[in-house]
């Protein structure tokens, strides 16, 4: 069977079970293939639906009557889109498909009878939500007090700490325009950026293969704290089944 993204998504924060496994599956039945630039679900559309991504990158973004762009979220397979906005019933942003993705809908209705039957799933869903929350903060912290080599110094030690924490390089799959959308800078500044980032020896672009040269700089630099992406479990319930069933497959 396929590897599932949104179970590794979520064996980030705690083994999981056979039957939340199973529920988890539920929310990855009905794949739809989205181009890159297309969108998804726009702002004031009925928020009657969350979409798991499968592959590619996607954000959620908000259009300004002047036609400037924010970016707010950059989503990679195994997240949830649309959890933040859990309480509306209408959207209140967009959702763009970055790359060329693969995400499944599935309506609000569905998350709730996964609750009912594997309660602890409801607590995941909440860690998730929360880490997503904190990666909004720190992008208005990004956004409000970093000069822009700091912003896009920090924006790619990020990048590099969700996409590839283990490894010196990473595929950036943004455009500039996207990443300018993220971090308040046109598209000619965040270039500028980037070739001021590597003329100081920090990294090294190629194409959209971007190479950390000196990790601990690059953080100095950019006041990088790791604590808003990392995972704490310890107020999550534990399941009565953990450590007798679960599972070591698709992982």
């Amino acid at each position: 069977m396929a590897q599932s993204c949104i179970i590794k998504h979520f064996r980030d924060f705690a083994e999981l079970t056979r039957r939340e496994i199973e529920l988890l599956r539920t929310l990855e039945r009905d794949q739809r293939s989205y181009a890159a630039g297309e969108t998804l679900r726009a702002s004031g559309d009925p928020a009657a639906v969350f979409f798991t991504l499968t592959d590619g990158w996607a954000c959620a973004s908000r259009c300004l009557a002047d036609g400037e762009r924010q970016v707010m979220d950059v989503f990679l397979p195994g997240q949830v889109m649309g959890l933040r906005e859990i309480g509306y019933d209408h959207a209140l942003s967009d959702f763009v498909a970055i790359t060329d993705i693969q995400a499944c809908p599935f309506p609000k209705a569905r998350l709730t009878e996964v609750f009912d039957s594997a309660p602890r799933l409801a607590d995941l869903f909440m860690l998730t939500l929360a880490r997503d929350q904190s990666i909004l903060l720190e992008r208005v912290v990004n956004l409000g007090r970093r000069s822009a080599e700091e912003r896009v110094a920090h924006f790619l030690v990020e990048m590099k700490t969700r996409v590839a924490p283990d490894a010196p390089s990473f595929q950036l799959r943004m455009k500039q325009g996207v990443i300018g959308d993220a971090l308040g800078l046109s598209a000619v500044h965040v270039s500028r950026t980037l070739r001021a980032l590597s003329d100081r020896g920090l990294i090294s672009k190629t194409g959209k293969t971007v190479r950390i040269d000196d990790l601990q700089a690059l953080i100095e630099f950019s006041d990088f704290n790791p604590t808003y992406l990392q995972r704490n479990v310890r107020w999550a319930r534990q399941s009565a089944a953990e450590g007798a069933e679960a599972l070591a497959v698709n992982r």
